[in-house]
């Protein structure tokens, strides 16, 4: 019998707005368990030290995770970030089987130059309402509504988010962080999260509906945290 691990896409491409080597977050802790059984490759937001043209570099962090950091020339506009961008993305990308491919979003300005790929599957994790904050371009609530319309899964860290997400997007779930849940009735581990998380892409990537075990949490007001 298959196990989650054979039936979901090998190869895993995370576009996220933290540098992976500032602090151990969220993206780190579920990652490098992801890497233990997938190919991990972790975009960061682009530097402007190029002095030609843009390219990536790779940094290796296990035998199967790499961080990529795209370098731009500055100076660019909005629109020529995108497209510079863009070409990198589909210069590492030539030639790829996208249904082996899970494209995980921890930040949805990267939808502006990743659009008109269809991988596997589309994950949205949303840590924070990026679109909320101060000072946060005009475009980032439109580009989170359409990431929300392609996603095949939304992860939240809090159980605040999924009542907003659920308008428009039925399968949300939230998995808050370890910090969130120390008071909490149950405490999860990062392995029940990631354990969790990897049966619901497994379950996605063969278009089932998981099956779960649910308790209810005394600070999350009456909404379920539906885990393994």
């Amino acid at each position: 019998m298959k196990s989650f691990v054979d039936m979901a896409p090998k190869n895993l491409l995370c576009f996220s707005h933290l540098r992976w080597d500032f602090l151990l977050q969220r993206p780190q802790q579920l990652l490098l368990r992801f890497a233990e059984h997938n190919n991990i490759y972790y975009v960061e937001n682009p530097v402007f030290d190029a002095k030609e043209d843009s390219y990536l570099s790779f940094g290796t962090r296990s035998e199967t995770l790499w961080k990529m950091v795209p370098h731009l020339r500055p100076g660019l506009t909005s629109s020529q970030i995108t497209k510079c961008l863009s070409q990198l993305i589909d210069g590492f990308l030539e030639n790829a089987k996208l249904e082996d491919w899970t494209f995980w979003y921890y930040t949805a300005s990267a939808l502006s130059f990743t659009k008109k790929y269809k991988p596997g599957i589309i994950i949205y994790d949303c840590m924070d309402e990026v679109s909320m904050f101060r000072r946060c371009p005009e475009d980032m609530s439109i580009l989170e509504k359409k990431l929300v319309e392609k996603a095949d899964l939304i992860f939240t860290q809090s159980y605040t988010l999924p009542t907003s997400k659920k308008v428009f997007h039925p399968s949300v779930y939230p998995f808050p962080s370890i910090d969130f849940l120390q008071n909490t009735v149950q405490t999860l581990s990062w392995d029940d999260t990631y354990t969790a998380m990897a049966h619901l892409i497994r379950d996605t990537s063969a278009g089932k509906t998981s099956q779960y075990k649910s308790f209810k949490n005394k600070n999350c007001n009456g909404q379920l945290f539906s885990i393994f």
